[in-house]
């Protein structure tokens, strides 16, 4: 029997992250499948009802002292790896971030994207050192590793050669959004609106979003308003998006009340300059809601033909975009169905299928 290890700290955050939901979803999938591995989950105190639920017994070893910051790094660096040999981990999987550097079992590493490398100017320049200097070393001490698209392990490959023989990719699962919300605002009606999911990040390219947007508004007599969901609604104000005309801002809204918008929204409008994967692309296909994205990298991987792909640093571009694919016609309803088609390409029993596969590779090791 293969006993894996799993760091889940990244589901202790009230809110959230791309990186949260792929740790559930894989998590869920993992829980779920008959067949004879032990599952041991570091880093949270309680397990997500549907993982509880599962009839496969999941042990819960050590939880983080906090989910993320210093204390968390700490834990996850010098106190974790103690704790390994304690519970006779055959494998560690470390879904998200940096994998134990001291740990002497076998190590699964997961990585989303290496943008702090490509794209630094995004970032602080503390931050970009950092993962600078720890992206080498995860790479080095992982036994295998998974990357969220084809994508992503390019970009690992071409930086560095050494990941390139234990890489595999592994798309992401799509979780259909739950459905009996309700809107979280009244002036919101059904296919009247426009949204953009997730956060400030300048990758996600909302001042280009909105500089689409007011092109789109100026063009046509009745424009439809523009939802922007992520971090908290201080936060889009600090940077002034609080106040534009058509735009209603919402932080982070609880799953029912996310599901509504996706499923009532005339589009998703995600014209990211990057992504490791873009998981919102399937969240809309899944509920058969059109979606306009980006024409390059882990978004037109993801979306294949079934989106609108536009050229995200051509506003005049995305706005013609969005005007072609909120209309009630012939084009927008092949779309639909190609997005919901695609969708259901993207599961996470597939998922746990094949990171199964990686975690039998590493213990082979």
């Amino acid at each position: 029997m293969l006993r894996v290890g799993i760091n889940a700290r990244s589901l202790a955050k009230p809110n959230p992250t791309g990186v949260s939901r792929y740790t559930r979803g894989l998590l869920t999938a993992l829980t779920a499948r008959s067949d004879e591995i032990e599952y041991v989950v570091f880093g949270i105190d309680s397990l997500p009802d549907e993982i509880a639920a599962n009839e496969r017994p999941v042990k819960l070893a050590d939880s983080a002292p906090i989910h993320s910051g210093p204390r968390a790094h700490y834990w996850e660096q010098f106190v974790l790896p103690r704790r390994l040999s304690r519970y006779d981990i055959d494998v560690f999987h470390t879904p998200g971030g940096q994998p134990p550097l001291l740990a002497r079992e076998p190590l699964v590493t997961t990585i989303h994207d290496i943008s702090p490398i490509t794209h630094p100017e995004w970032f602080t320049r503390k931050y970009v050192a950092l993962y600078r200097a720890l992206t080498p070393l995860a790479i080095r001490v992982s036994n295998q590793i998974i990357t969220v698209s084809e994508f992503t392990a390019d970009e690992v490959a071409s930086r560095y050669p050494s990941a390139m023989k234990k890489t595999t990719p592994i798309y992401n699962g799509v979780t259909q959004p739950p459905s009996g919300g309700c809107t979280p605002d009244e002036e919101l009606t059904s296919e009247q609106f426009l949204l953009f999911v997730g956060s400030i990040n300048p990758r996600k390219n909302l001042d280009g979003l909105l500089c689409s947007y007011r092109r789109y508004r100026d063009r046509v007599t009745n424009p439809l308003p523009l939802v922007l969901v992520g971090p908290s609604r201080d936060v889009f104000a600090s940077i002034g998006l609080s106040s534009k005309e058509g735009v209603h801002v919402f932080g982070f809204v609880p799953d029912k009340q996310l599901g509504w918008l996706y499923r009532n929204a005339s589009a998703l409008v995600y014209p990211s300059l990057y992504e490791g994967f873009g998981l919102p692309i399937l969240e809309a296909m899944s509920v058969r809601t059109p979606v306009l994205t980006s024409d390059r990298g882990a978004m037109a991987e993801v979306a294949g033909d079934a989106a609108y792909l536009a050229d995200p640093s051509n506003p005049s571009e995305v706005a013609t975009g969005i005007e072609r694919i909120v209309g009630d016609d012939p084009f927008t309803r092949d779309l639909v169905e190609a997005g919901k088609r695609r969708a259901t390409l993207f599961t996470w029993e597939h998922t746990a299928e094949q990171t199964v596969n990686t975690y039998e590779r590493a213990a082979d090791q």
